[in-house]
C-alpha cells in the first residue's frame, strides 16, 4: 500500500519534466510528515511503514525519478525481491547504499546508456524545492536497479533519504510505503486517519486492478489444475499398469518358480522389488527433466515478467501427491497382483507352450 501526502506521481521523463516546468517545484511535504508516519504505523491493519522522499534529478538530458529511501528501514513498508537489483540481493546492494552516504542506485538503462560502472562518479542536477531550480550534487553508483515499489518502467534512481533531503531541500518525505494484512480496508482506515493533513491514499489492490483492466489477461489457475489432477490420475494409473502388465508377462516365471516350492511371498517380493525400483528412477529422471525444463523456461522468459521471480517456486503439496498417487497405484495393482498370485492355475500355466 502506496500513501502519497502533497505529492502526485506522474510516468514518464517528457511528461514530467514538461509538468515541473509548469507547475514550478514539486510542494514540500507535510510539515506533520513524522507524525502522520507514526499514524499510520498505529492504524489496525498496518504491518510496517517507512518514509520515502520522491524526488526529480537529470542524468545529462534526461529527467529520472530520484527515490530517498532509509535503506535500514525500507523493508518495513514494503517488500524488495532480490530480482529488483543486477550484481546482489536487496539486503547486499542496500547495505552498500547505507554504507556510502552519497551512493546512488541506478537503472539498468542508464548504466547502459551512459556507460557507468560500480563507484563511478555521477553528477546529477537535483532539484530544490525552494526555488524550483536543479543545481548539480555529486553521487557515487553502488548498484544497479531494474525494479522498484512506485518507479516508472524507464529510468529512476535510489539514493539514501538523508544525502537526497539535503540536496533538494524538500524539507522531509513526501511519501510513506505502508504493508498491509488487508490494503483496501487499510487504505480506507488511514485515509480517514490522515484526511485532515491532505493526504493521498492508494493500495496495492486497486493499482492491479486498474493494470489488469487495462491488457488481456488469463487466469491460468483453473488449466494448471486440470493438469495436475491428470497428471496424478496419469501416474497412479501408470504404474498400476506395470505391475498388472508384469504379472501377465512373467506369470509362467512364476508358475515355474512355485512348482519349485517357492512361497508365494517370495514371489511377490520380485514384483515388489521392480515396482519400487521403477518409482524410484522414474522420480529421479522427472526431477531432474523438470528442474532443467523449468530453469530453461525461466531463463526465456526472463524479460517477461514483472518483476522476474528471484527463484523457481516449488508445488510441494502436487509433488507429495503425485509421489502418493504412483505409490497408491502401485500398492493396490501389487494387492491385484498378489491375490492373482494365490490363484494361479500352475497345471494349465505349465503346460502352456
Amino acid at each position: 500500500m502506496l500513501l502519497s501526502a502533497g505529492a502526485a506521481a506522474v510516468a514518464g521523463s517528457k511528461v514530467k519534466a514538461a509538468v515541473c516546468r509548469k507547475l514550478g517545484p514539486p510542494r514540500a511535504a507535510p510539515p506533520r510528515l513524522s507524525a502522520i508516519t507514526s499514524t499510520i504505523a498505529a492504524t489496525p491493519g498496518v504491518q510496517g511503514a517507512t518514509p520515502i522522499d520522491h524526488s526529480y534529478a537529470y542524468v545529462g538530458p534526461d529527467l529520472q525519478d530520484t527515490f530517498g529511501v532509509d535503506a535500514a528501514s525500507i523493508s518495513k513498508g514494503t517488500t524488495l525481491r532480490d530480482s529488483y537489483f543486477i550484481g546482489g540481493s536487496a539486503a547486499a546492494l542496500l547495505g552498500r547504499l547505507r554504507s556510502r552516504p552519497d551512493g546512488v542506485i541506478v537503472s539498468k538503462e542508464t548504466i547502459t546508456d551512459y556507460s557507468l560502472n560500480l563507484g563511478d562518479l555521477l553528477l546529477l542536477r537535483v532539484i530544490d524545492r525552494r526555488n524550483g531550480h536543479f543545481h548539480v550534487v555529486p553521487f557515487h553508483v553502488v548498484g544497479i536497479v531494474q525494479e522498484f515499489p512506485s518507479a516508472p518502467r524507464d529510468s529512476f534512481m535510489v539514493a539514501n533519504l538523508g544525502y537526497l533531503q539535503a540536496a533538494d531541500h524538500s524539507g522531509g518525505p513526501n511519501v510513506v510505503f505502508a504493508k498491509a494484512s488487508d490494503p483496501p480496508q487499510t487504505a480506507r482506515r488511514i485515509a480517514a486517519a490522515t484526511r485532515a493533513d491532505g493526504t493521498s491514499v492508494r493500495n496495492i489492490s486497486e493499482q492491479t486492478a486498474r493494470t489488469v483492466s487495462s491488457i488481456t489477461t488469463v487466469d491460468l489457475r483453473g488449466i494448471s489444475r486440470i493438469l495436475e489432477v491428470f497428471t496424478v490420475i496419469l501416474a497412479a494409473a501408470a504404474m498400476g499398469l506395470f505391475v498388472i502388465l508384469a504379472l501377465a508377462e512373467r506369470r509362467h516365471e512364476f508358475a515355474t518358480m512355485a512348482a519349485l516350492g517357492a512361497r508365494m511371498r517370495d514371489i511377490g517380493a520380485f514384483i515388489w522389488s521392480e515396482a519400487g525400483l521403477v518409482l524410484l528412477a522414474g522420480t529421479l529422471l522427472a526431477a531432474g527433466l523438470g528442474l532443467l525444463l523449468s530453469e530453461m523456461l525461466v531463463a526465456m522468459l526472463q524479460h517477461v515478467f514483472d518483476p522476474p521471480p528471484d527463484h523457481l517456486a516449488l508445488p510441494w503439496g502436487y509433488l507429495a501427491a503425485l509421489i502418493g498417487a504412483a505409490l497408491a497405484g502401485a500398492g493396490v495393482a501389487i494387492a491385484i497382483a498378489a491375490r492373482g498370485l494365490s490363484r494361479l492355475p500352475l497345471g494349465s500355466i505349465l503346460r502352456e507352450e
